[in-house]
């Protein structure tokens, strides 16, 4: 019952921070703002130890980027609200809360505890999976219990993403 709660909780923090922090602040996508990502990939990028991969990766394109971003910390918390994809879902977050705690934590940013924690949430979630109480469980076997099937996947789709926005800087 408590692999549900935690599941359930952790859902919840991506969806706050996809919905509330994002897709409802109006100043997240706007370059005018003061809470504009770019500022925030900025930020994040000048004490960071993927200073580089950053400024290739994120800051030539801070509005596609937040919207992917957006998009993948929705997806993470609704996943993870109905145990839909557990596996698969946590692979993502995991590369996510990777990039943050090597963004943030460099500069101090209060983050820093949060990402760390959430990580060990999703290697929890990508070795054991949802719980009795998820939709994983009316899905095959086979393919939700596969831990490597949904890490090989996961890698293959946040890698992905990770070389269209490097080539789309270009």
């Amino acid at each position: 019952m408590w692999n549900t709660i935690v599941r359930i909780s952790l859902a919840s923090i991506w969806l706050y921070a996809g919905v509330i922090g994002k897709l409802l602040n109006p100043g997240f996508l706007n370059p005018n703002s003061n809470q504009y990502v770019g500022l925030t990939i900025q930020y994040f990028s000048q004490g960071s130890i993927i200073r580089g991969f950053l400024y290739a990766v994120a800051f030539p394109h801070p509005i596609l980027t937040g919207i992917l971003v957006m998009i993948g910390e929705i997806s993470f918390g609704i996943s993870l609200l109905l145990g839909l994809g557990v596996k698969l879902s946590s692979t993502t977050a995991f590369y996510t809360n990777l990039i943050y705690f090597l963004s943030a934590s460099w500069t101090g940013a209060e983050e820093y505890g949060l990402n760390l924690l959430m990580m060990i949430l999703d290697v929890y979630f990508i070795i054991y999976g949802g719980s009795k109480y998820c939709l994983d469980n009316f899905l095959p076997k086979s393919i939700v219990n596969n831990t490597k099937i949904c890490l090989i996947t996961g890698s293959v789709i946040y890698l992905g993403v990770v070389i269209f926005l490097f080539l789309y800087g270009l």
